[in-house]
């Protein structure tokens, strides 16, 4: 429970009694802190709103899709700090603790924390030295102070239970299956109460990847080539005996799959082993034993042409002219949840970004293409039925931080399309006919909004059913309204009267 300073009961009563969504808030809030191959090098990264607590007012509880619990969050500009609207965004960083002003600043729901390593907590068998965390444990007590949702991953097999010697990144031995599932029912019992109060667990970070990988990364390994389910059924195994301790500790606790990488489309020539990891967890019998499936979608630009807009990611055949990719990786996972009818769990997409593959410095046109992308990414994340998309990462990697224009666009596409209502694809017949546009229709505070863009970046020459009362681009400047507008690879979010 917050606690309200005793101002007035008859505005807190009035405003408790609302519920207030859509608020977007600008500028620095104050914090409460304590005070290879492209897949390959994609897996090798490491990852090295602010609310105000006061005294009586408490956020409703509400749910978005499926077992997700929602925080309806009030901003009251003249006696609150900034509470952050319930919305899809989210940051991975490797120190909130130390970022705080910023990240929270710019209103995330969701942060994404990797990662508290069984390893170190648990050395020998049956022990608990939880000192190991004390740095993660910080962050976590400010993310909840600031009503801030961390999802946190837990993996790092110790020596004593490696499958695979020399492997913590791989899966622990059968024997040892039981104690990784006491060693959750523990860290549930600790984490999920207050002053952590984390209700997301993320059981490994890109489990998929082939056990051939590093063996000190901070990714996979229990993917393996040469199971026709790329040991997605061991997995499962292992979520049967986990899940119920997880939820004997703490019943309202939501488990995440592991972020799966899904490294290349099924589609592709010979197929792809990789992708048959979440398959093999549904043919295990895992399907009643987690809430939510988080997985990756990245893109590159295409830094050889320097082009503004111009982006791919080969393995599961997208480009700007279809992606984001997190459109045919969001409905691929839909797509195997339904062959097996599993109904009922959340999609989040923990891993976003627009990289820059082997760039030493950003070419001039990477940075506007990472602000125009993020708007995009978002926008297509809302229009799939994501419960979040969280960008990797806040310090950045292959130049992916966030600062300058995709801070910008950030905070914009977070003021826009935090509580927008999706309603549907903006089709050539609603721009005059014109071809190679792409955009989404939303409600906003009662309002239509809209997100268009060029999708090849020449210029678009569209009109409007309308003229609109606003036009502010991807990174928050303001156009003039006209019922006739060029576009170009820049989104446009057009709100009309």
């Amino acid at each position: 429970m917050h606690k309200t300073f005793d101002v007035s009961r008859l505005v807190i009563a009035a405003l408790t009694a609302m519920t207030v969504v859509g608020i977007g808030t600008n500028g620095a809030s104050p914090v409460l802190a304590n005070t290879t191959s492209v897949n390959e090098a994609l897996a090798q990264r490491t990852v090295h709103n602010t609310s105000a607590t006061l005294a009586g007012a408490q956020a409703g509880n509400g749910q978005v899709v499926a077992s997700v619990d929602v925080t309806r969050s009030l901003y009251i500009p003249a006696l609150f700090r900034t509470w952050p609207i319930e919305n899809i965004f989210g940051i991975e960083t490797s120190n909130l603790s130390a970022s705080a002003g910023g990240i929270l600043s710019a209103g995330p729901t969701w942060v994404r924390r990797n990662a508290l390593l069984w390893k170190d907590i648990e050395t020998s068998q049956n022990t608990r030295n939880w000192s190991a965390a004390k740095g993660l444990e910080d962050d976590m007590i400010v993310a909840a102070k600031n009503n801030v949702r961390t999802i946190l991953i837990i993996w790092g097999t110790p020596d004593w239970a490696q499958q695979i010697a020399g492997k913590p990144c791989g899966p622990m031995r059968s024997d040892k299956i039981g104690a990784f599932a006491a060693f959750m029912k523990d860290v549930v019992a600790r984490y999920s109460q207050p002053p952590y109060s984390v209700k997301y667990f993320e059981i490994w970070n890109e489990p998929d990847f082939p056990s051939a990988g590093t063996p000190g990364a901070n990714y996979g390994c229990w993917g393996n080539e040469a199971d026709p389910y790329n040991g997605g059924g061991y997995y499962g195994t292992m979520l049967q005996q986990v899940a119920p301790q997880m939820r004997a500790a703490n019943p309202s606790v939501k488990i995440l799959l592991g972020g799966l990488l899904l490294a290349c489309t099924p589609a592709q020539a010979g197929g792809c082993p990789a992708s048959k990891f979440l398959e093999g967890i549904l043919r295990a019998g895992g399907g009643s034993n987690f809430d939510g499936v988080s997985f990756h979608a990245y893109d590159a630009f295409d830094a050889a042409t320097n082009q503004v807009g111009k982006y791919s990611w080969p393995s599961w055949n997208t480009s700007n002219a279809n992606g984001p990719s997190l459109i045919v990786k969001t409905q691929f996972v839909k797509s195997v949840l339904s062959q097996f009818g599993v109904s009922g769990k959340f999609l989040i997409n923990t891993e976003v970004g627009l990289l820059c593959w082997d760039c030493v410095a950003a070419p001039s046109n990477f940075e506007a293409t990472k602000a125009y992308y993020l708007a995009t990414a978002y926008s297509a994340a809302i229009a799939e039925g994501l419960v979040g998309n969280v960008w990797f990462t806040w310090e950045g990697w292959n130049l992916t931080g966030l600062a300058g224009p995709s801070l910008n666009a950030y905070n914009t596409a977070r003021a826009e399309l935090s509580d927008a209502t999706y309603n549907g694809a903006v089709a050539a017949g609603d721009v005059g006919g014109v071809s190679g546009v792409k955009g989404y229709k939303y409600t906003h505070n009662g309002k239509g909004l809209w997100l268009v863009w060029s999708l090849d970046g020449s210029t678009k020459n569209i009109t409007l059913p309308g003229t609109p009362a606003k036009v502010i681009d991807a990174v928050g400047a303001t156009q003039s309204p006209a019922a006739t507008l060029a576009l170009s690879a820049k989104p446009l979010y057009i709100e009309f009267p």
